[in-house]
């Protein structure tokens, strides 16, 4: 790995090679080859080096067709250098280390600010890169971006669906200097991200375990989750992420020791998180989920249940060397305390989450609710600030790149129901949990019945639809007289996003809302045949697989959660108001709400009269009527808070001093 990687517009892309030799050391130079004195190496190869890695970097230009010409040569310059922060350029050349054929060299008197910008100037060889060749120079680069097919240019102007799935592709990758910033840094313990749907947390967890593995080989690595169709797109992110990192190598060529498994595990499902502990702790016997059911009465908290045995243990032996937590929101407390007792050394417990996309729990995973406070109310694992490495120990990602703002906003409101005529079922009530969020907000919240006005930022959902004017109704709703209608038009516009459009059917995901989601989701099957669309419902399939190439996804909400599409149709929205339907106003409200933002651009909501709960289709009426303007707001009246089920965003105090706008 390259010590330092400069990429710059005007000089290209700079590989650092740092040695920390004095001039005393450096006996001679011949060609590439140092020979040194007094240090365990006797000779050295700096610029050869730093040129080497140099070229392993520039293979992953090759691929982009904007970065290269028409010989096949990649269009950005590499400039190879040794730093030398231990030796001045008057010692060097005292010394007789000038000349022609002198490695091309930074030392300690050129490393201030502007010293250093000037030894950088002497490298500029080049006319400047364009802004295209550096936004996708520094994608790639950054691992943001997948790249592109070769020799495949995007079209110049995308029109349908299928183009501007490309383009949004190409342009969602892209990671934010900040996430690249989190996602890169180790944190020397405990660490908690919390993220606004689609600001990039599993990117960000992925990016981190790739980076522990390869800086850390002798690690014991897990990254667990709940969703277990999450497998796959972590597998898949980690391994993008440790090709990069390690200039070409394969994660399972490597002897890093990451394993990828599920929270809880089992005999026919294998390994999980749960049944490692279990099984290595002394006095405790493992449970599959069929025994946790018959040892305790609350099928809810089964996971805490089997976890509290562990803790009673007493004697959990360390078993990892760091734990990620996926979708952290799905997880108990118990289970967070099972997983610190089973890590060694710095408790490296990293867990990201977003507490409005639970679909049981109402209570966010913060660190308050986890380990508890003590006496005197402060948290017992204080996670505010920094540790001695500088690495924030909480993070807030108000930053969504996955829905369009209108998509986003319209989740929200909905799972909220801030325009419900009822009043909102779970709201946030402070001006600090809404702008965690990544919103503004006008009104006070200390005056109930008073009218509040939220906006979101236009610069907190850079989505690259929102940015044209030839993209309407990125969000919709149509209502019918019976479910045999309602699945009838939404196969027809399936039919069209795959045939017309020109969608990968895999681009597209139909979510059946409702206790009897399968039902409807074989008519949905059966009916997308019809129209000569293969379909995938994924309760009939691999737990693990949640895509299948060439066919449309038909998936309820839990095997949904943590996955996307470019065009999500959410079928049976009336059901969220069904009162006679299983779970809280909340969860069902929770449930649309994570629907809703699976949508990587359009999301089609439908519902039916037949139930007679057409309050709900009025009230997503009036929510998507306001964000469908060029300058949305909704205008709501604070709630009183003794009146909602769930409130939102309670713990923000450890969040006001660390979050990403302080970088």
């Amino acid at each position: 790995m390259p010590d330092f990687v400069v990429f710059h517009e005007d000089l290209g892309l700079l590989i650092l090679e740092c040695k920390g030799y004095t001039i005393d050391q450096v006996d001679r130079i011949e060609g590439d080859t140092w020979y040194l004195d007094g240090v365990s190496q006797s000779t050295t190869t700096p610029l050869e080096q730093a040129r080497q890695q140099g070229f392993a970097l520039k293979k992953f230009f090759m691929d982009e067709p904007v970065l290269v010409d028409d010989q096949q040569n990649v269009k950005i310059p590499m400039n190879p250098l040794v730093v030398l922060p231990n030796i001045t350029r008057s010692k060097w050349e005292t010394e007789g280390f000038e000349g022609p054929n002198a490695p091309r060299a930074i030392f300690g008197d050129e490393l201030t600010p502007v010293a250093f910008r000037e030894a950088l100037e002497q490298v500029r060889t080049f006319d400047p890169l364009s802004a295209e060749e550096y936004r996708a120079g520094r994608a790639v680069l950054s691992c943001g971006q997948e790249i592109s097919p070769p020799n495949t240019d995007p079209p110049q102007s995308p029109s349908s669906r299928g183009e501007l799935h490309g383009y949004v592709i190409n342009r969602l990758n892209e990671l934010d200097f900040k996430q690249q910033k989190i996602g890169m840094r180790i944190p020397e313990g405990p660490q908690q991200i919390r993220g606004i749907a689609g600001s990039g947390k599993t990117v960000l967890l992925a990016m981190k375990a790739a980076q522990m593995a390869i800086e850390n080989p002798d690690w014991r690595i897990v990254v667990t989750f709940q969703t277990k169709s999450l497998y796959d797109a972590l597998e898949r992110q980690i391994n993008r992420f440790y090709h990069r990192f390690s200039n070409g190598q394969h994660l399972s060529e490597s002897t890093a020791n990451i394993e990828i498994i599920h929270g809880w595990g089992g005999y026919k499902t294998g390994a999980g998180v749960y049944k490692q502990i279990a099984e290595a702790t002394p006095g405790v016997t493992f449970r599959t989920v069929n025994d946790a059911k018959q040892a305790f009465s609350d099928p809810d908290s089964l996971q805490g249940a089997v976890a509290s045995e562990i803790l009673d243990a007493s004697n959990v032996p360390d078993l990892y060397d760091a734990v990620l937590i996926d979708e952290a929101q799905d997880f108990p407390a118990e289970f967070f305390r099972m997983c610190l007792e089973a890590l060694s050394g710095e408790d490296r417990l990293i867990w990201a989450y977003d507490e409005a996309q639970s679909l049981r729990s109402l209570t966010a995973p913060g660190p308050k609710t986890i380990f508890g406070v003590d006496d005197e109310g402060d948290p017992r694992l204080d996670l505010s600030g920094t540790y001695s490495n500088g690495v924030q120990k909480t993070h807030i990602m108000r930053r969504s790149y996955r829905s369009p703002r209108e998509v986003l906003m319209t989740a929200h409101v909905l799972g909220m129901g801030l325009l419900r005529t009822e009043g909102p079922v779970q709201a946030v009530t402070t001006q600090d949990g809404w702008q965690n969020l990544g919103y503004e907000i006008e009104g006070d919240f200390r005056k109930t019945g008073s009218e509040a006005v939220l906006r979101r930022p236009a610069e907190h959902s850079p989505h690259p639809l929102t940015e044209r004017s030839d993209t309407n109704n990125l969000i919709s709703t149509e209502r019918f007289n019976s479910r045999t209608r309602e699945i009838g038009w939404v196969t027809e516009r399936v039919a069209e996003d795959v045939h017309a459009e020109g969608l990968p059917p895999s681009e597209v995901m139909i979510v059946p809302l409702g206790a009897n989601y399968e039902s409807l989701g074989d008519r949905i099957q059966q009916t997308l045949q019809e129209n000569d669309v293969g379909s995938n419902c994924v309760w009939n399939g691999d737990d693990k697989k949640f895509t299948r190439e060439g066919e449309v996804t038909i998936s309820n909400i839990h095997r949904a959660k943590g996955n996307e599409a470019v065009s999500v149709y959410i079928v049976g929205v009336d059901t969220a108001a069904d009162k006679h339907r299983y779970g809280t106003t909340v969860q069902r409200r929770n449930e649309t709400f994570v629907a809703i933002s699976r949508s990587r651009g359009w999301c089609t909501i439908t519902g039916s009269e037949q139930n007679r709960e057409a309050s709900i289709l009025d009230e997503l009426e009036r929510v998507i009527d306001s964000v469908s303007k060029d300058n949305p707001e909704i205008s709501f009246k604070v709630p009183d808070v003794r009146t909602l089920e769930n409130e939102l965003e309670t713990e923000t105090e450890e969040y006001i001093t660390t979050s990403l706008t302080d970088f």
